[in-house]
């Protein structure tokens, strides 16, 4: 049985904020994103679960960081979830997401949540010459998942998302946009696969000053297999394969100081094609998870490792996750670390009718 949560209870959230995460140099951001679009950094998966299964998780999306991988993966959460997860970022940037959701009915998911990238104050030159850059990066939604049969659920989600660019005696310049992702899940009962499918991050192109700059788009098609379960062992594989769908569109930067922190990252908007990841997950007991992964960005050739593990823990009425990931870019001599604590409500026990 589901527990539920009211309308009244569902948080009312608003949102400013988002970046470019192309502003921090060329190779991390071709890294990630095409390297020419607003808002990359909503490219960058939430959790630390995800991330240590090579980011190939679309197919799977069963807890509530599936806001961002696959909204109709949603339709899975069986009671009310809360998460918050931190990755420590490239150059001294990081990347933090709190997210909260649970049905509200039969069939009925919604779930909320906020993101925040933290950039330093950018100085190319001493600051005697040139003031450095300061960055506002928030942006904020909703996702909805909706169980259209046992087999299928759909889901969307609505994101409002801004950049917000100041540099001491220079105006400010800003963009903002409302970002809409599309997604469906299939679920297979014998054997147990799942295959889902998510459009993220459609939206009209942003301005600065007089430029604009297409929305991150990207495709995702992932797959998951639950190779084997019982009490004590239960093993899962899974795969995704993300493709950007490009606009065409190339980015003019207007003149002025603030534009010398971009051209380094605009070398070209034919940069990482496609990803492609595969990931493992064996629960031990239920209690203890080991992790691992890995991801292929095609056009950047960067591959990415990935590892990591888990531990969770019931103390009535909520389950207790702590899960941590460590993924090895070794092109770019980088590492990154994410962590995550899950905080969910114990799904009530079916009561049989009368």
């Amino acid at each position: 049985m589901r527990a539920r949560i009211g309308l009244a209870t569902a948080p009312a959230l608003l949102a400013t904020g988002a970046i470019l995460l192309s502003v921090l140099a060329a190779g991390q951001a071709g890294a990630v994103s095409n390297g020419v679009q607003a808002g990359s950094f909503m490219l960058i998966g939430s959790g630390a679960r995800a991330p240590a299964m090579g980011e190939a998780f679309t197919g799977l999306a069963d807890d509530v960081s599936a806001s961002w991988w696959n909204p109709a993966g949603l339709i899975q959460l069986p009671a009310l979830q809360a998460s918050l997860s931190y990755s420590a970022w490239f150059a001294e940037t990081s990347y933090s997401v709190v997210s909260i959701g649970g049905p509200l009915a039969d069939d009925h998911v919604l779930a909320a949540t906020i993101y925040y990238f933290h950039v330093p104050p950018i100085a190319n030159v001493p600051s005697s010459v040139e003031p450095s850059v300061d960055m506002s990066n928030y942006a904020a939604g909703l996702a909805y998942s909706y169980g259209l049969s046992r087999k299928i659920s759909l889901g969307a989600g609505l994101k409002m998302m801004s950049q917000d660019i100041e540099q001491a005696g220079r105006t400010g310049t800003s963009a903002s946009g409302a970002l809409i992702d599309l997604a469906i899940l299939y679920r297979h009962g014998a054997p147990d696969i799942q295959v889902g499918l998510a459009l993220q991050n459609m939206g009209p192109k942003m301005e600065f000053r007089d430029a604009r700059s297409p929305a991150p788009f990207w495709g995702r098609l992932g797959l998951s297999y639950r190779i084997y379960r019982d009490d004590w062992l239960n093993v899962l594989a899974t795969a995704d394969v993300a493709q950007p769908v490009d606009t065409g569109y190339r980015l003019v930067i207007p003149e002025g100081g603030i534009s010398k922190i971009f051209r380094t990252s605009l070398k070209g908007s034919k940069q990482n094609r496609y990803n492609w990841g595969f990931g493992t997950e064996w629960w031990l007991a239920d209690m203890l998870a080991l992790r691992a992964g890995w991801t292929s960005r095609v056009g950047s050739d960067i591959d990415s490792p990935s590892a990591g593990a888990g531990l969770k823990f019931t103390i009535e009425p909520f389950i207790y996750a702590l899960d941590y990931s460590y993924s090895f870019w070794g092109d770019l001599s980088s590492n990154i670390s994410r962590v995550s604590f899950t905080l969910s409500l114990a799904p009530k026990p079916h009561e049989p009718e009368d």
